[in-house]
Formats: C-alpha cells, structure tokens, sequence
C-alpha cells in the first residue's frame, strides 16, 4: 500500500508544481483520514482531511435529499481562495486548494484527470497485490472467505 501511496503523493506534487495559483492538492479517505497531499503552503493535513471529508458528506447528503445519488463536487470560495472536493471512487476524496484567480473551470478540470490518474494507480496496487497473493503457496495465502479459513483450521488440527 506505500507504494501507491507514494505515487498518489508524487503525482500530487508534480500537479501543485505546474499550476501557478494551486496551494495544495490532498487525498484522503472518506472518513477524514489523509493518504497524501502536496503544498506550496503550510497546511495541517490532518484538520483538512476531517473538514474536506465533511463538507463532501455534507453535499452528498443534500443530493440525496434532493433525490439524487449524491453530489459530483463541492466548491467553496472566498475572498482569497478556492477549495474543489471531488469523489476519488467509492472511498476516497480530492481536494484541491487554489488562490481566488485560479479559474473554476480549470481547477474542475484538474480535479478530474487527477481523480482518474489516482484511480489508476489505485487499481495498479491491487492488481499486483493480487498477483503477489496468487504467487504464495496456498498454506501462506490470505483466506479469500470464510469457508476457506475454517477449511485451513480443520485441516491443521486434523494434522496435529
């Protein structure tokens, strides 16, 4: 899982190094946790993490009021900045951190192709951490359900 975090973490620095007026790009879980993030600024990731995480919840919330699915993003300006979240697939968020003069249009349109980039590295991880599973002896495998745990303990105790 580090290496996908440390991907995610590159590709978040190499996006807040191109784009002049981005502060700060963060991944995190849905439940507030941080997974990675990049800043030209000194931000506090952990208190972001928790506020981007309650906002996104706070928007699907109202879509869902609203009978929707749920929302697509959330954006919040102020006098001086732009904060884009975005849903990173079923469990995790992007948030991206501008100054005012960054263009919506374009900060919406970074949050997408990063969501995708991220999504990518994502499914990468797993498919190797399956391959790696499907490489182990089958006493070393992680059970891939419950039957064939107690399969596994039944058989080691009839071997005792």
């Amino acid at each position: 899982m580090s290496n996908y975090k440390e991907a995610c973490r590159r590709e978040l620095e190499q996006l807040v190094e191109r784009e002049y007026h981005l502060d700060a790009a963060l991944l995190c879980t849905s439940d507030g946790l941080p997974v990675a993030y990049a800043s030209s600024a000194d931000i506090e990731a952990d208190a972001l993490s928790a506020m981007c995480s309650s906002m996104l919840s706070l928007g699907d919330a109202l879509a869902i009021q609203g009978d929707d699915d749920g929302c697509i993003q959330v954006v919040t300006q102020s006098k001086n900045q732009t904060v884009a979240l975005i849903h990173a697939g079923s469990d995790m968020l992007l948030a991206l951190i501008g100054a005012r003069d960054l263009k919506l249009g374009m900060l919406l349109g970074h949050a997408r192709k990063e969501v995708d980039i991220i999504l990518e590295l994502m499914n990468k991880q797993h498919q190797e951490e399956q391959v790696q599973e499907q490489q182990k002896a089958p006493e070393q495998r992680q059970p891939a359900m419950l039957e064939e745990l107690v399969k596994r303990v039944m058989q080691e105790a009839q071997n005792r």
